[in-house]
């Protein structure tokens, strides 16, 4: 129902609608620009997400955000008034993490990113170092001759960095040269909304930098790599054909729901747009159609309106089992 055909919810009949959501077993919720927008909750997002539990769906945080460790994930979701524990978020810091665990990756990390990487490292054993030295003005050549390289480096993890300068680019190129190093990436989300006309960037700025540089090609970890949700799958806690991703970028949270046969619906309040899920769907490319949503709300609250119609109909349908069964009594007293 709906697969790839970027249906407006709001324009179809509601029972429609409500045969969807009864098919869905576990929703996979993105953070920024779906439930807040950096420190503020996106208006009646935290009501919605705690009101799709309380109908007994499973929920997950499914984030490209690797500033921090998902138990300050879940930290944050909480004093937002998200009923939500650390089990329940899963972010591309962690996902790169059990990734080298699995690989039985045992020698240093070079960050390029926010502490969120290298604490997840540190969880899984895994030693990391950073540069935090910015060469002189006019005196990169001499920075770089000066380089001393860490012979134990095995990987360079690249991910959103608001130090991030052109230090860290020549440090993490050298690294690159010797092909035995692992490339990986957090995510390629390009930029956050602030507010009209404002922006802020994100890991693909720092990523792509390196990788023109670098002439090398990261494996990006993050959304839309199913590797994101790898334990939920491998454990078999995931049904895709019952499995709903909400997210708000047609390049990671669409693709990624594409890429693991869930279903999806776009929200409007992040980074993605209506008027570009459109475009693409009349394109009718098939490696464009991978970013073509199922379904789309303006934003995550109007969920809710089904939602509450779905316990209308529930206690409607209680009402009138009740009454029949009270019926039923009074007949069977007429007969005795």
């Amino acid at each position: 129902m709906f697969k790839r055909s970027c249906t407006l919810l709001a324009e179809i009949p509601k029972q429609q609608v409500l045969q969807w959501l009864g098919s869905i077993e576990t929703v996979l919720f993105g953070t920024d620009g779906v439930l807040w927008n950096f420190d503020d909750p996106i208006k009646g997002s935290v009501e919605t997400f705690n009101a799709t539990r309380n109908k007994g769906k499973r929920c997950f945080l499914v984030t490209n955000d690797s500033s921090m460790v998902a138990s300050d994930i879940a930290q944050k979701a909480m004093c937002l008034g998200l009923k939500v524990g650390e089990q329940e978020i899963f972010s591309s810091a962690a996902c790169i993490s059990n990734y080298l665990v699995v690989k039985k990756f045992k020698k240093k990390v070079l960050v390029v990113g926010e502490t969120g990487i290298q604490e997840e490292l540190q969880k899984a054993g895994i030693q990391s170092i950073t540069m935090d030295q910015q060469a002189e003005e006019r005196k990169m050549g001499q920075f770089a001759r000066n380089l001393v390289v860490d012979p134990d480096v095995g990987a360079v993890v690249v991910g959103r960095d608001k130090s991030f300068n052109v230090s860290k680019i020549v440090v993490a190129c050298t690294y690159l040269l010797n092909p035995k190093v692992m490339f990986l990436g957090t995510c390629m989300d390009t930029i956050y909304p602030l507010c009209e006309k404002r922006v802020t960037v994100g890991a693909a700025a720092m990523v792509a930098a390196i990788e023109k540089c670098s002439n090398r090609k990261p494996l990006i970890m993050g959304k839309p790599n199913p590797q994101m949700v790898y334990k939920l799958r491998q454990s078999g806690a995931l049904n895709p054909e019952k499995t709903l991703v909400i997210g708000d970028r047609l390049s990671s949270d669409i693709i990624f729901a594409n890429n693991c046969g869930f279903k999806s619906l776009l929200v409007g309040s992040g980074a993605g747009s209506l008027e570009e899920a459109q475009e693409l769907k009349m394109e009718g490319n098939e490696k464009k159609l991978m970013m073509v949503p199922d379904t789309f709300l303006p934003s995550l609250c109007h969920l809710m309106e089904y939602l509450c119609e779905d316990e209308k109909i529930k206690e409607t349908d209680e009402g009138k089992a009740e009454k029949k069964r009270v019926d039923n009594k009074g007949n069977e007293a007429k007969v005795a």
